[in-house]
């Protein structure tokens, strides 16, 4: 059986990352991948995530900054461009708006400069939005995306580069811990380790499983759509923000400037189905899809042309939809990261946290609030608290 200080089990966003950081901090490291690496089964594949300063959490406007610093820790060290920044607009109904509300106090909370326009300023900046006189607009300079398929890849091949390990096709069959490690069986072979990383994603009930443990963990699958614009230079990264609309617990939306394909691309988010990763549906969510188009038309009518093509992916997440950043209860040496559906902007210094708590035990950034032992994933009767589409998550629970 082959011996490794770290594994780390699911190579995605998350995963790749802890790779490199592991592999660059010189430990012996060996990544298990269940597919192919850089797959469109799961979470981390398609051109592009946001990446911003403008959250609604203490806890990640905290980190946000030092997740811009690892990305560009990676891009010096490859000299791949992988952060774009283009200015972000967050929107959305002006009433009694808890949502964006919680943005701007965290950001004054934080220290983050933002510029608060009214409707008509947005329009004078950027003209290819079409907005009411109630609705409230927040810009941020900083926001801006991050190239997700090349950052997973770049991760990945520079972890390689110093020495880690990547098997791709390797399915799991069994996860034993002992005094001084772990065991993973495979189908391509039994491996031991120090520690254990579990950085599987949509896949983390599965993994749960072969522990003999349950995690309240939610699986949906979401979609995105690129579309043809008539009017595709008005959305070059020069001349258009990325964008969220936050519904006020109703519907939110997302989008990007042209990048990656001769389209624009817009989502709805949290605006799918709970599903089972492994039998899963590709097709398109006629609904969503509907939502999509309606909001689009009503507030950047512009983007709205031929589809060049819906893609689909998977947010697993727990009931309170913050991350997982903890070793397993009563199990020290295996460790777990998930994202909960919006974690890739992250991906690169939830990496290099988890590497710290593998080889050091600690990480000098407070992740006390994504923890085990909070009631999301110890309280039974919890709540499912996500802020869109609450009534069909629940429904499904109840």
């Amino acid at each position: 059986m082959k011996h490794h200080d770290v594994i780390v089990l699911g190579c995605g966003g998350l995963g790749s990352g802890a790779l490199y950081w592991l592999a660059r901090a010189g430990a012996d490291v060996l990544g298990l991948e269940q597919f192919s690496h850089g797959h469109e089964l799961g979470s981390s594949h398609d051109h592009s995530r946001i990446i911003r300063l403008s959250y609604d959490g203490v806890a990640y406007a905290r980190l946000a900054p030092y997740s811009y610093a690892c990305w560009s820790e990676l891009e010096a060290e490859s000299g791949i461009k992988l952060v774009h920044k283009t200015g972000g607009i967050d929107f959305g109904p002006a009433e009694s708006n808890e949502e964006l509300q919680a943005v701007v106090d965290t950001m004054k909370t934080v220290g983050i400069p933002f510029e608060e326009w009214t409707p008509a300023e947005a329009m004078g900046h950027f003209p290819q939005f079409t907005l009411p006189d109630n609705v409230r607009v927040i810009f941020q300079a900083e926001t801006g995306f991050v190239n997700a398929r090349q950052g997973t890849q770049t991760h990945a091949l520079l972890a390689q580069a110093r020495g880690a390990n990547l098997l791709e096709g390797a399915k799991v069959t069994a996860i034993i811990p002992k005094a001084t490690g772990v065991d993973v069986k495979t189908n391509l072979g039994d491996f031991s380790c120090g520690k254990l990383i579990l950085t599987v994603g949509p896949w983390l009930k599965v993994a749960m499983q072969l522990l003999g443990k349950i995690l309240p963990i939610t699986v949906t699958r979401e979609q995105v759509t690129y579309f043809k614009s008539p009017t595709i230079r008005d959305f070059a990264p020069d001349r258009f923000p990325v964008w969220i609309w936050y519904g006020n617990r109703e519907h939110s939306f997302y989008g990007f400037p042209v990048y990656g394909e001769v389209a624009v691309k817009a989502a709805e988010d949290l605006g799918g189905q709970v599903s089972d990763p492994d039998k899963r549906s590709f097709d398109k969510d006629e609904r969503s899809d509907k939502t999509l188009r309606n909001f689009l038309g009503d507030f950047i009518p512009g983007i709205l042309g031929p589809e060049l093509y819906t893609k689909t992916c998977l947010y697993d997440m727990a009931l309170d939809r913050n991350f997982i950043l903890d070793s397993l209860p009563d199990e020290p040496n295996i460790l777990l990261a998930d994202g909960a559906g919006h974690g890739f902007k992250f991906a690169s210094l939830i990496g290099r946290i988890m590497a710290e708590l593998a080889l050091e035990g600690q990480t000098p950034h407070d992740i006390s609030e994504f923890r085990f032992d909070r009631p999301a994933l110890t309280d039974p009767n919890f709540k499912a608290s996500f802020t869109i589409q609450d009534r069909i998550l629940n429904e499904w629970f109840n």
